[in-house]
């Protein structure tokens, strides 16, 4: 064999060995080397938005839904479990609330004095007479807006055309209108929050039952408690009090928009569809 094959032939061979000897060493420091644990998904927990001291009740603006990968046992995943409880120990500002650190409020329905309202909103009462919520399409948490048909004309004579005088020294005459047109209907009030549903008590719709015996059984009455502010609670207040009927437009509680329409009432009918109004017979 020549000299220069064999030179070659020992050096493939020592690049042979070298190599395997490197992927044996890259194999073994793969081994050794510490593997990164798997990212645990968080957890929604409730959590404090400040110091909540003991025996305070909780509203909704002391706590909050956080992620936390670290979760105690016994930790509150849900706000409604809180809402209204009392604190039975102090909590310290962003610690987990657990369930043996709160009580539970009493009965099924949270207090209106734990919800949000802030110092520019109050709660008030609505009855629930309109089709969406007599026939539950109305739910907490939802958005509502608030449409109002009303008579806008006085029941007394109020335009000179409306007094009719037959002749001198007889009885002056209010002529008599049709008053079947004098409705007006307007969006009157928008995006107002469903804090709670509430129903008559069930003591008083017994005794309204014994009463009423020989008839079928009265189902209680529903309302809603809705948040607004201190000047539109006067509006429904005013609306409640009137003759006018009272209907609910639902929308998205993400949707802030203030909406920008007409009130309708037999004019506006007659201008959009171009209505011709029949000639009086001679």
């Amino acid at each position: 064999m020549k000299r220069s094959n064999w030179l070659w032939f020992v050096g493939s061979g020592l690049l042979a060995i070298l190599a395997g000897v490197a992927a044996i060493l890259a194999l073994i420091w793969m081994a050794d080397r510490p593997q990164p644990e798997a990212e645990t998904p968080g957890q929604p927990v409730v959590v404090a938005q400040g110091p909540i001291s003991a025996q305070s009740t909780i509203r909704a603006d002391m706590v909050r839904l956080e992620e936390r990968n670290d979760v105690p046992s016994g930790a509150i995943n849900e706000m409604g479990t809180v809402l209204g409880g009392r604190a039975l120990r102090d909590i310290a500002e962003g610690e987990v609330l657990r369930v043996q650190d709160v009580q539970p409020a009493e009965g099924d329905q949270v207090p209106i004095s734990s919800l949000s309202l802030g110092n520019d909103h109050i709660a008030v009462a609505l009855p629930a007479d309109d089709v969406l919520s007599q026939w539950g399409a109305v739910a907490v948490g939802d958005h509502v807006d608030v449409l109002l048909t009303l008579d806008v004309i006085l029941e007394s004579a109020m335009y000179p055309e409306e007094v009719l005088t037959l002749s001198e020294g007889q009885t002056v005459q209010r002529v008599e209108r049709d008053q079947s047109m004098d409705n007006v209907s307007v969006l009157v009030l928008q995006n107002l929050e469903v804090l709670r549903i509430i129903q008559e008590p069930q003591a008083e719709v017994q005794q309204q039952n014994r009463q009423d015996q020989e008839e079928q059984p009265i189902p209680p009455r529903k309302a809603l408690i809705l948040k607004v502010s201190p000047q539109d609670a006067v509006l429904l207040k005013y609306f409640r009090d009137s003759t006018g009927q009272i209907d609910l437009a639902l929308r998205l509680p993400d949707n802030g928009t203030l909406f920008d329409v007409d009130p309708v009432n037999i004019n506006y009918l007659i201008r959009r569809y171009g209505i011709t109004l029949p000639e009086p017979l001679e």
